[in-house]
């Protein structure tokens, strides 16, 4: 009884303590409740500014994604999130724990937009607007695509004839659930519903293209199509080039907090900490930078400063942007250094990065050329100031740098077909400065160059090569100039000449995030979805596969003919080898020496930078013409150890029964010297084989660099190499089964069975 008085303080204390720790702060309901909250916004949107417009005192704290911020809402990180309405309700549908708050921070209506001058489609679109307002069809509709939970439901099934022509409708298939690829990778949504209602109602056929957002008034204007819609609002600006229809949903800038009520399904998939309060997601800051493992691209800006700034770091260097990133995401470093276009781009397709938001490198991005070639610098740099001072300069960077997230601008530009061409080296992998899109090298970088070259009345011939290999190709004439977000560096101006500067593009740091929560479960049952939506991302999207089987083209070509011409010119080697002439048998012996210890990757710069640079070959040709005289330093000595293991004693007994020394050599020796020469040689093809995945080096487009131009394109970092790490073991095991079966036929045992 003597600590009765204990307990009873000790219990009061607790009650009081969990009372404290469980006590709900106020709940959001309306605008006016949220105060001078931090809002989530998304990185490279105008959220911010719209935001601030209605709340002054409020702060924002920047995502990646929408569903990023919505997350950071839902695990309390955040308080409120703010994006376009349609979005954020149909991220709501499917993570529960979430509400949004009845009035828009901003109010926007959405239309589907025709040619000026095609008012009777407008009209036929307005009459079924109100049509489907009348008998319900509407409401079904916004149920269908805007559920209050779940994902949308699947799209009807529509049939009619359409024996009046056909309807072309465009759309950009990324604003779900506007216009959206389904599980079946199928284009469906709002928008598809309503332009398949439209078509049934005028009995046409409809076809959807789906293209850049930036493309979609073009292709109008243009006649590619006859209307275009993808969660689309309408504008002043945008409804001086074309002809809207009645806005068919009103929307805006919305707010989404966390929904009490049901919080703990929000988080279900992850894993509390003490308290019940929910696991932050955590990244590095940058405060440890001067002692951490930090990639960069080799020979970029970045990998400069890191090495001056911070030596005590430990520095990585990659050739590709993305192996960088795919070392950061498997844990191997800390951080990549890389330009902020570059860094937004990754992060907005990979959830797990964060950018820091220090700049490290402020300078500007220009031009380089051979200190050899001062005319053209002059007419480049005199085309820039014109440029820059007409304004077309910031009209180009506003296609490519787009600050609000929205897609890029693609506009035609005039080109001249004749005369002299202006080589240009690019390294078309730093998205959106330079990259590919439908087979094409695009991106500001290349409008600007290709505006350029129009005023000077040249046309323009691209080389697509490593970054680290551009300065070499212009020093060895293999190009005129290199643009590629080029900063002007004081060691790179002792050896090439820059132009102006045309744009200022920021290093920055990218880290990963870590989620401690536990989405195990949830990452299994999205594991097929994740393989099917990245197969058709990096496969089918923009015709992509296009890429690989031109690669696949190349590697093939490379590789069976330069076997061929260093099988060849091994025979060469081998017969020099083993003559009685000493002379020659050095020569064999030097040749043999020096190729074998040379690395194939620098013997193959060396013959394309150096000796064959003088000659106007493609690098096609000078990788067959390198692959060959190394394959053959190899099986030279395969040749020469198989003949040598053949007893002399078969070649005296031919020449004994009146055979010549040539006959013997064909009809007796060589049989035996194929058949024990065979195996080696076929590992020796295959490692040739992958060993053609280098030539990307000197700006041939091969297999591996086919995936590294798709994963800058998609910026994941994985599957691309297992796509191409699969069909290089299945060439691989086809080219070993045919030799299996040349082996075979020519086995002797075989010959006495026939």
């Amino acid at each position: 009884m003597r600590n009765l008085p204990l307990v009873i303080l000790t219990s009061l204390l607790v009650c009081l303590f969990f009372s404290c720790s469980e006590k709900k702060e106020k709940e959001i309901s309306k605008l006016e409740d949220i105060g001078n909250s931090r809002f989530a916004v998304v990185t490279g949107t105008i959220a911010d500014q719209l935001v601030w417009q209605k709340f002054p005192d409020a702060t924002c704290a920047y995502y990646n994604s929408p569903l990023d911020a919505c997350i950071a809402v839902q695990k309390g990180i955040e308080k409120v999130a703010a994006y376009d309405e349609p979005i954020l309700r149909n991220i709501m549908a499917q993570n529960p724990g979430l509400k949004m708050l009845p009035e828009l921070i901003t109010v926007d209506n959405y239309g589907i937009a025709v040619r000026p001058k095609d008012t009777f489609l407008k009209q036929a679109a307005d009459s079924l607007l109100k049509a489907l307002k009348t008998d319900g069809r509407y409401d079904d509709m916004i149920k269908r695509w805007f559920p209050a939970k779940g994902k949308p439901a699947p799209m009807p099934q529509m049939k009619w004839e359409g024996k009046n022509g056909v309807l072309t409708f465009g759309t950009n298939a990324v604003n779900e659930p506007f216009s959206f690829f389904d599980d079946k990778l199928q284009i469906v949504g709002f928008d598809i519903e309503f332009v398949s209602l439209l078509a049934q109602s005028m009995d046409m056929k409809l076809e959807i293209q789906n293209m850049e957002f930036g493309s979609l008034i073009a292709s109008l204007i243009s006649g590619k199509t006859d209307l275009i819609g993808a969660c689309m609002t309408i504008t002043e600006e945008r409804a001086k080039t074309v002809l809207f229809t009645d806005p068919y949903y009103q929307g805006g800038i919305a707010a989404v907090v966390k929904d009490n009520g049901t919080s703990d399904a929000g988080v279900a998939s992850g894993k509390k900490s003490g308290f019940g309060q929910p696991t932050p997601i955590q990244f590095r800051d940058g405060s440890d930078v001067d002692h951490a493992a930090i990639g960069a691209m080799t020979g970029s800006t970045g990998e400069m400063y890191i090495r001056s700034h911070y030596p005590q770091a430990k520095l990585y260097c990659f050739d590709d942007i993305m192996d960088a990133i795919a070392s950061l995401q498997a844990g191997k470093i800390d951080y990549v250094i890389t330009a902020y276009t570059t860094a937004l781009k990754a992060a907005n397709k990979n959830r797990d990065l964060h950018l820091l938001p220090k700049e490290y490198i402020n300078d500007y991005a220009a031009i380089a050329f051979s200190k050899e070639n001062p005319q053209l610098l002059k007419e480049v740099n005199d085309v820039l100031i014109n440029f820059r001072q007409s304004g077309l300069l910031d009209t180009i960077i506003q296609h490519w740098v787009r600050t609000d997230g929205s897609n890029y601008i693609r506009t035609d530009i005039p080109k001249v077909t004749e005369g002299k061409p202006i080589r240009v080296a690019i390294a078309a992998n730093r998205e959106p400065m330079c990259f590919i899109s439908n087979n094409e090298i695009v991106g500001l970088d290349c409008e600007l160059i290709e505006r350029i070259a129009y005023e000077l009345k040249r046309p323009i011939q691209y080389y697509d090569m490593k970054f680290s290999a551009l300065i070499a190709a212009l020093e060895s004439k293999k190009a005129d100039l290199v643009i590629s977000n080029l900063t002007a560096t004081e060691e790179r101006r002792k050896a090439v000449n820059f132009s102006d500067g045309y744009f200022v593009n920021p290093q920055i740091l990218v880290t990963v995030k870590v989620d401690t929560s536990d989405t195990s479960e949830l990452s299994d049952k999205n594991f097929f979805t994740k393989i099917k939506r990245s197969f058709y991302n990096n496969i089918i999207l923009e015709n992509r596969y296009i890429l690989l089987w031109n690669g696949l083209k190349v590697t093939f070509l490379i590789s069976i003919m330069a076997a061929l011409l260093g099988t060849l010119l091994g025979a060469l080697i081998c017969l020099m080898r083993m003559s009685k002439s000493v002379g020659l048998q050095i020569f064999a012996k030097v040749y043999i020496d020096l190729l074998r210890g040379i690395p194939q990757v620098v013997l193959l710069m060396i013959m394309f930078y150096v000796i064959l640079a003088s000659f106007n070959i493609s690098g096609v040709t000078v990788a067959i013409i390198t692959f060959a005289m190394n394959f053959a330093a190899y099986v030279s000595e395969m040749f020469r150890t198989a003949i040598e293991s053949v007893n002399r004693g078969q070649t005296e007994a031919g020449i004994a029964m009146g055979f010549s020394r040539v006959k013997t050599f064909i009809h007796i020796v060589l049989p035996q010297a194929i058949q024990r020469v065979l195996p080696v040689y076929k590992g020796e093809f295959i490692a040739l084989v992958k060993m053609t995945a280098i030539v990307g080096y000197i700006a041939v487009q091969d297999l591996t660099k086919a995936s590294d131009i798709i994963r800058s394109r998609t910026f994941e970092a994985f599957f691309p190499l297992i796509m191409v790490a699969i069909i290089y073991f299945v060439l691989a095991w086809l080219l070993t089964f045919l030799m299996e079966k040349i082996q075979i036929q020519t086995s002797p045992v075989r010959k006495k069975r026939k």
